[in-house]
C-alpha cells in the first residue's frame, strides 16, 4: 500500500478492514496526535485515501485512570485487557456515514477488543509496535493518557506530553477493498 507497512487487525464486514501502521511514528506526544494523524493521512498515496472509510468526525473517549482500570484477576501483572465501562467502553471505531475519511489512534476498548486468542494481537509481543515501540491510544486519563508499552502492556499513567525516540503514534485506518 504504497510503501507502508500495515498489520491487519479485523474485517469489519461490508468489504471493510481495520489496518494499523506497523511502527510507531515516533517522537509524537499525546497532545500532538492529532495533529500528525491529520499531516501522515494528507501524504498518503490518494489510490490509498480512495479506499479509506470514514470515521466519527470526533470520538467520545471517556476518560480513566490507569489505577480505577481493573484488569481481571489474571491479568493484573500482564496489563493485557481491561473491565470497561461507560464512554471507554463504547469507544468502539467504526464506519460512519458522513463521517471524516482519515487516519486515527486507536482507543483502550479497541485495543481490549482486539486483544486475545485468534485476534488482532494474540500476545504481548505482537502488540508492541515494529521495531520495539511503544504507541499511544486516543484514551486519556485526567492528566495522562493510555499507551500500549514497547511490552505489549497497557499502560495508562503517561504524561501526555511525553515524546521520544521508543515511540509516539500508530495511525490505524478503515479501508474498503471494493473501493
Amino acid at each position: 500500500m504504497a510503501n507502508e507497512q500495515y498489520r491487519y487487525l479485523e474485517d469489519m464486514g461490508d468489504g471493510n478492514h481495520l489496518i494499523i501502521r506497523n511502527d510507531a511514528i515516533r517522537n509524537v506526544s499525546w497532545n500532538e496526535q492529532e495533529a500528525e494523524l491529520t499531516s501522515w493521512y494528507g501524504q498518503l498515496d490518494s489510490t490509498v485515501q480512495a479506499m479509506v472509510q470514514p470515521t466519527a468526525n470526533s470520538f467520545t473517549t471517556g476518560d480513566i485512570e490507569d489505577t480505577d482500570g481493573t484488569f481481571p484477576e489474571s491479568e493484573e501483572i500482564t496489563r493485557w485487557t481491561l473491565d470497561l465501562e461507560g464512554d471507554v467502553a463504547a469507544d468502539i471505531t467504526q464506519v460512519v456515514s458522513g463521517g471524516a475519511r482519515r487516519a486515527f489512534a486507536l482507543s483502550l476498548a479497541d485495543v481490549t477488543r482486539l486483544s486475545g486468542e485468534g485476534l488482532a494481537f494474540p500476545n504481548h509481543a505482537q502488540r508492541a509496535g515494529a521495531n520495539d515501540s511503544w504507541w499511544w491510544l486516543r484514551t486519556p486519563a485526567p492528566g495522562d493518557a493510555w499507551r500500549v508499552f514497547n511490552n505489549g502492556r497497557l499502560q495508562g499513567a503517561q504524561n501526555r506530553f511525553t515524546s521520544d525516540i521508543n515511540g509516539g503514534i500508530r495511525p490505524a485506518l478503515i479501508i474498503n477493498q471494493a473501493n
